[in-house]
């Protein structure tokens, strides 16, 4: 009964002195911070300004324009009938009957080919900087490879499903997302930062710090009384004397 009735008060015990380290770290934590709070400000306010500068950087909008076209051939040939999309014979058709200021490298990286969920319908995708000039690529380059497959692979059914069309809204619209990542970057690199000089800091901050290193009870603490708050003490000090000597008089 004794030993059980020892065991109940000894985990009270410790729940009690774990919650004590608890609200004690949590403290800790607490004036660390405020210590060092204009770290968090600066770095925080730096990198977000930093971001939005970088957000609000002139950049050249780019639009997307894409057809779907069915090529009705085997597996084994589906990847040499994408492939032949963006080879040289029809580049360098688009580039002729569109009189396009570019080389066949340059406009070949503007261009996308991917299939559908593994079925026999391709889509074709171009990137460029003028709208109606994108779906015109797209367009041409689906005659221009018509003619190619059928001259070379001598596939001829191939089925527009639907052709390419100006889409006026560009694909990299500019949205705020970036600046709140900076943010969010600013606050924890600085709290990581101030957390990294206090674990580096020696100095004894704290009453429990002493009784760890020195192994002795601490009674009491002098608090620490600033120059202007000194001067203003001593000074009602001697204001309470020169009452009690006149009332004494």
């Amino acid at each position: 009964m004794e030993g059980s009735r020892g065991e109940e008060l000894q985990t009270i015990r410790s729940e009690k002195e774990s919650r004590m380290v608890k609200e004690i770290n949590l403290k800790a934590l607490y004036v660390t911070i405020r210590k060092r709070v204009w770290m968090v400000l600066l770095i925080t306010i730096s990198l977000t300004i930093l971001a939005g500068l970088y957000n609000s950087r002139p950049e050249t909008p780019m639009y997307s324009s894409s057809a779907r076209v069915i090529i009705a051939t085997t597996a084994d040939m589906m990847g040499t009938v994408r492939v032949l999309f963006r080879e040289p014979i029809v580049m360098n058709e688009v580039i002729e009957a569109l009189q396009l200021n570019r080389s066949a490298a340059q406009l070949r990286s503007q261009f996308r080919v991917d299939s559908v969920d593994g079925t026999l319908v391709t889509v074709i995708s171009v990137v460029d900087s003028d709208s109606k000039l994108a779906a015109d690529i797209v367009n041409t380059a689906v005659d221009a490879y018509k003619k190619a497959a059928a001259q070379i692979l001598g596939i001829t059914n191939i089925q527009v499903l639907t052709t390419a069309q100006e889409n006026p809204n560009s694909i990299n619209e500019k949205s705020n997302t970036i600046v709140f990542v900076g943010f969010i970057l600013g606050l924890i690199l600085s709290l990581a930062f101030i957390f990294l000089l206090d674990s580096l800091d020696d100095s004894i901050k704290s009453d429990r710090q002493i009784e760890d290193v020195l192994g002795l009870t601490v009674l009491g603490d002098v608090s620490q009384m600033k120059k202007k708050d000194y001067a203003r003490h001593l000074k009602k000090q001697k204001s309470i004397l020169v009452r009690g000597e006149t009332i004494g008089s």
